[in-house]
């Protein structure tokens, strides 16, 4: 019985150790036109955790695919550069938002409204999958 209790105990340590306080905030995606097949999505993700994150995909059944990208100046000019991945820092933020950071959803499969809401899935090195809820809105 004692054998039983201790391996309960190892078990909640090592799951509490593992465990990442990932959390997004603000989520939204801008109402792209009419007839365009991309958005763009925005947020902030917060590590409350002791251990650094990284944020290695994102997906959406809206999109044929979704990837991370950040806005760059370079020689006055502004891109946008597709990024692997994000490392968030603990006890740090990251924010995406136009001009920065982001989420392109590419080949979108319906038009996308304001008032409407999109599911993103985020996956984490360490928090594992996230799926959040994303409104759409003209503007934020």
């Amino acid at each position: 019985m004692i054998a039983v209790k201790f391996l309960y105990v190892l078990l909640l340590v090592i799951a509490v150790s593992f465990s990442s306080e990932v959390v997004v905030e603000e989520p939204w995606v801008r109402e792209p036109p009419p007839t365009s097949k991309v958005a763009g999505a925005f947020m902030v993700i917060l590590n409350k955790g002791k251990e650094a994150d990284t944020l290695v995909s994102v997906s959406s059944d809206i999109a044929e695919r979704a990837e991370i990208h950040k806005t760059i100046m370079k020689d006055g000019r502004m891109s946008m550069r597709r990024v692997n991945s994000i490392v968030i820092k603990p006890g740090s933020k990251v924010e995406f938002k136009p001009g920065g950071y982001h989420i392109m959803l590419i080949g979108l499969k319906k038009s996308i409204r304001e008032g409407e809401r999109i599911k993103i899935k985020l996956e984490f090195k360490r928090a594992g999958t996230l799926r959040v809820d994303f409104p759409v809105k003209k503007d934020f």
